[in-house]
Order: structure tokens, then sequence, then C-alpha cells
């Protein structure tokens, strides 16, 4: 699990952030970052995880509140599951949008994902 923000997070906060993003203001953003372990059910490279590799660029027109995992005012978020080296993995975005436009919110984003490199 990985957890980037532009706020302080907390060691105790939970996978997809229900206690951070309880926290944020306006400009800040939200990424979680989480590896799902596989079973019989959960197959990196199917179902919900067919797609492959981080699933960049996102773009600012599929942010809205109904993908959040919490319902706040002013948030935006985005969902995305996908494999990435035989590893189901979820995406999960929140943005508050206000002092700054989704738009930049969404393109800082993508800067820092693209610096990712995953290992086995």
């Amino acid at each position: 699990m990985l957890h980037l923000a532009t706020f302080p997070l907390k060691e105790q906060d939970g996978d997809f952030g229900a206690a951070p993003t309880g926290r944020m203001r306006s400009g800040d953003i939200f990424v979680a970052l989480v590896e799902y372990r596989a079973d019989k059910e959960l197959r990196p490279g199917h179902g919900l995880f067919a797609p492959q590799n981080l699933p960049l660029p996102l773009r600012a027109d599929e942010f809205g509140p109904q993908q959040l995992q919490v319902t706040r005012p002013g948030q935006l978020g985005v969902q995305r599951f996908f494999s990435q080296d035989g590893h189901a993995c979820c995406l999960y975005v929140v943005l508050r949008p206000g002092s700054r436009t989704p738009t930049d919110l969404v393109t800082e984003v993508n800067r820092v994902l693209r610096t990712l490199h995953f290992t086995h």
C-alpha cells in the first residue's frame, strides 16, 4: 500500500483513506495505491483486474462524487482497478478542488504517479 497526499498523513490512516480525506482542505489531493493478495477468486489480469498497468493519464472528467468511498461535499474521486506485473491493484484518488481547479490537481497527480516504478 502506498499513500500520497498534499497534507500530513497519520500512520493509522486506513487503506482507502476514510480518515485522511476527512481532513482535506481546498486544493488538497489524496492518493492510495493498494495491492490485493491473489486468491482463487481474485486473479491479476482477470475480471476487475483485467486492465494492464497503472491507468495513466487520469483525466479531470473521470472524477466525480459518485466514485468516492466516503462522500463529502466538495470532493471528487476516481477509482481504477488494474494489474501490474502480475499484481492486482487499485488506484484511488480524491481531490478537493477550490483554490485549484480539478484539471490542475489531476495534472499534479499524473506527474507524481509517472515517477513510480514497480518492482517484484
